[in-house]
């Protein structure tokens, strides 16, 4: 079981986690909304990481769609016009940015629950959604990451704890944290 409050903190975790990522992809703060259901999702493809431990299994995922918005953004990141980019490096990027969100993600778990493993990151095609629900997870949550209108990612977060789940964490920004770690280096 997981408890309510360990599904907000998982909450503000992904929200936290998306803007460090997209911020440190493409220095973009995007809009950040959750989503109420996966059958929202409507990108064609997704990066899937998992992060596991002795008492739970989370699954990650950023969905995403090779359209035009999504494309134009990996260029913007990658510093190069949208005609230049080659398909193999819009993937090697968004994996890339998967594993990221994934890191930063299991960085936050990791000063709580010891002994995490992190997957590298799978690109599984959207029709493959439909074995999320097969696995039963205990929790799930969606997040929809949107610039001016043109939606170019959703992300997800599947937990399956194997005893109670319960999780206390003090999230802060990476800027945050940067900050009162630099504070303390000057004593």
């Amino acid at each position: 079981m997981v408890t309510q409050y360990a599904k907000n903190c998982l909450d503000k975790l992904m929200t936290i986690c998306l803007d460090e990522t997209f911020r440190s992809s493409a220095g973009e703060v995007l809009a950040i909304k959750p989503m109420d259901r996966i059958d929202s999702v409507v990108q064609k493809e997704f990066i899937m990481l998992t992060i596991s431990s002795y008492e739970f299994r989370i699954c990650i995922l950023l969905h995403f769609s090779k359209d035009k918005p999504t494309m134009d953004y990996v260029a913007k990141a990658l510093k190069i016009t949208p005609d230049k980019l080659e398909v193999a490096r819009y993937y090697d990027f968004l994996c890339e940015m998967g594993n990221t969100f994934c890191g930063t993600f299991k960085r936050e778990l990791g000063k709580h629950f010891p002994h995490l493993g992190m997957s590298t990151p799978n690109r599984l095609v959207g029709s493959s959604l439909k074995f999320m629900r097969e696995l039963n997870f205990d929790y799930d949550a969606h997040f929809k990451t949107s610039a001016n209108d043109n939606v170019a990612f959703c992300s997800s977060v599947f937990i399956s704890a194997y005893k109670d789940f319960d999780l206390c964490v003090e999230i802060k920004k990476q800027a945050e944290a940067d900050a009162e770690n630099g504070a303390l280096e000057l004593f």
